[in-house]
C-alpha cells in the first residue's frame, strides 16, 4: 500500500513538474533558430571577407523567408558590396566552402554572365552572386524553415 501511495506522488509531481516546463519552453526562443541564424551570419561575414577584397557591404537587407510548414520560421539576410573581381571573389568563396564541407547546390561560376553559387549547410543556405559587368557582388542567405519563437533580436524583421 505504501509503495503505491509513493508511486501515485511521484508521478503526479512528475506529470505537473513536467507539464510547467513545457509552459515555460514555449516563451524560450528556439534554439535551433538561433543557431541558424548565428551560423548564417557567421557565414556571410567570412563569405564578405574571403570574397569581397577588403570592400564593405553598401547595403543589408534582413527579411522573412517564405515556409511551407506551419509554425516555422526562416530568415534572410543579403549584402551588395562593390568589388574590383565580383568573378574572382565568387570563385574565392567556392573554393573556401566546399574545402570546409559545404554543399554545392548550384554552381554555374563558369558562367559569363551574372555568374553564382548556392551553397547549403545543415541549417542555412548561401548564395553568391556575381555582376562583373557593374562590379558587385550579391551575397545571401537564408536559414531551413525550423519552428519556435523568433530571436528578440529579430522580432522587428517583417
Amino acid at each position: 500500500m505504501i509503495k503505491r501511495v509513493v508511486s501515485a506522488f511521484l508521478f503526479a509531481v512528475l506529470s505537473v513538474g513536467t507539464g510547467a516546463c513545457q509552459v515555460n519552453a514555449s516563451h524560450v526562443p528556439s534554439a535551433q533558430l538561433s543557431r541558424a541564424i548565428n551560423e548564417l551570419t557567421a557565414a556571410l561575414t567570412q563569405t564578405i571577407e574571403i570574397a569581397a577584397e577588403g570592400a564593405a557591404p553598401y547595403a543589408k537587407q534582413r527579411t522573412p523567408w517564405p515556409c511551407e510548414t506551419v509554425g516555422t520560421r526562416a530568415f534572410s539576410i543579403g549584402y551588395d558590396i562593390k568589388v574590383k573581381d565580383p568573378r574572382a571573389g565568387l570563385k574565392k568563396a567556392l573554393a573556401h566552402w566546399t574545402d570546409r564541407g559545404l554543399g554545392v547546390g548550384l554552381d554555374s561560376s563558369d558562367r559569363e554572365q551574372h555568374p553564382e553559387i548556392v551553397l547549403e549547410a545543415p541549417l542555412f543556405e548561401l548564395s553568391v552572386h556575381a555582376f562583373p559587368e557593374r562590379g558587385e557582388l550579391w551575397i545571401r542567405g537564408n536559414t531551413v524553415c525550423l519552428a519556435g519563437e523568433v530571436p528578440e533580436d529579430w522580432r522587428d524583421v517583417r
